[in-house]
């Protein structure tokens, strides 16, 4: 099964991807599908196959019935791209901001000593020259988040000019309202339609009065966020240290899924935890006693040499009506990644 997750480990893809888990079996039954493509299969693959426009068609991480089996499909969300044109102070501020997100950072910014700023910071990629040029090398996408921070209007004009013609996700700009309205001109005057500036979040931030660069991150990053995860109906997954941790392990870690909420709880279905074979959490379920309780049970199946996979019920439902389970109620899948 180890194969699987080395897949998933790579590059993230445009297609569209969805990891289904069959429930209900003492047996390893998991497949990762790419657009309508098996790329990896652990068990069942003529069921998966049968199944495969149903499971394709799902759009919402949970468990569902298909083809007469109860199937947890987890909707796979590609890794947000996080574009910072600029490296000055409130850039370089929102690079270390970033930087304790699960996002990918590309900082443009064409002064040398500015470009190495921003990699010290935490920017994972740099690119150094000019912005038009640098922006022609991305092709942005639903996965797309820009922030134009430079120097100057110009150059500002710049990057939004070729930014507003890409596919994103996010653009916020960072500028006062006269220069807001002079480069909205400009562009209007080089075909960017009014219609499509309006989409640019500017002034650029949540209003919590944010003053320093390092507040104004925050404030941005927040808006970032919240345009990222309202009304999505995605969950991520994984998180890199989870995936290393599981090609690293020499054993047999335990993966840890919370696959349905019974009550309130903290985190939602896809969440994810995993108890490697010496004993170390990677990630989170939820804290409080329930993810104590998950954990104990996955040391124990470190030690059943017997045991696959098995869906278990974590937390004390009597007392979830007064609000006294910490954690809450949930399903949580518990599965043995074997495999070299």
């Amino acid at each position: 099964m180890k194969e699987l997750f080395r897949e998933l480990n790579k590059d993230s893809s445009a297609l569209h991807r969805v990891m289904a888990t069959v429930l209900g079996e003492n047996r390893a039954s998991k497949t990762l599908i790419y657009g309508y493509d098996i790329v990896s299969c652990s068990g069942c693959r003529e069921f998966y196959e049968e199944n495969l426009d149903e499971i394709v068609d799902v759009r919402t991480t949970g468990v569902y019935s298909i083809g007469g089996k109860d199937v947890y499909c987890e909707v796979l969300e590609e890794l947000p791209e996080l574009v910072i044109c600029g490296a000055g102070h409130v850039a370089v501020a929102c690079v270390r901001a970033a930087a304790s997100l699960d996002v990918h950072i590309t900082v443009i910014e064409d002064r040398k000593d500015f470009a190495e700023a921003a990699r010290k910071a935490g920017a994972h990629e740099v690119l150094c020259g000019d912005y038009k040029e640098m922006l022609g090398t991305i092709p942005g996408g639903d996965n797309y988040y820009f922030l134009t921070m430079s120097r100057a209007h110009a150059f500002d004009e710049i990057c939004l000019e070729s930014i507003l013609r890409k596919p994103f996700a996010y653009v916020g700009m960072l500028g006062s309202s006269m220069k807001i309205r002079k480069i909205r001109g400009d562009l209007e005057e080089k075909g960017v339609s009014g219609e499509i500036f309006d989409k640019v979040h500017t002034p650029v931030g949540l209003d919590i009065s944010a003053n320093t660069p390092e507040e104004i991150a925050i404030a941005v990053m927040a808006e970032i966020i919240s345009v990222k995860n309202t009304g999505k109906v995605i969950t991520k997954a994984f998180d890199h240290e989870q995936l290393d941790a599981i090609a690293a392990d020499g054993g047999e870690p335990v993966l840890v899924t919370l696959i349905r909420k019974v009550s309130a709880a903290p985190r939602d279905p896809g969440t994810k935890m995993v108890v490697t074979s010496d004993g170390n959490k990677w990630g989170t379920i939820g804290g409080g006693a329930a993810e104590a309780h998950a954990a104990r049970i996955a040391r124990d199946h470190m030690d059943d040499k017997d045991f696959v996979c098995e869906v278990v019920r974590v937390g004390d439902e009597s007392k979830s009506a007064d609000g006294m389970v910490c954690g809450g109620v949930i399903d949580v899948l518990f599965e043995r990644i074997a495999g070299e």
